[in-house]
């Protein structure tokens, strides 16, 4: 229960159309063809959004760390 408060409040803190790549891609396991159907996004689009949230999801992470073992 924790680890899914944890994700979720991650992910609020992403843009809209981050979290629904993240979404779709890591939760939903969509492939990136049925995002850019879903969304009408190109095959690249969808990638960088993916790279530049996780990257963000991964420095909010950090963040939440290094604030707890402060």
């Amino acid at each position: 229960l924790a680890a899914h408060e944890l994700v979720h409040k991650l992910l609020d803190q992403l843009k809209p159309d981050d979290r629904l790549v993240i979404q779709l891609l890591d939760m939903e396991q969509k492939t990136i063809a049925e995002i850019c159907n879903l969304t009408g996004w190109n095959t690249s689009l969808v990638k960088v959004r993916a790279f530049r949230a996780r990257r963000k999801l991964r420095k909010l992470f950090l963040d939440l760390q290094n604030k707890e073992h402060a």
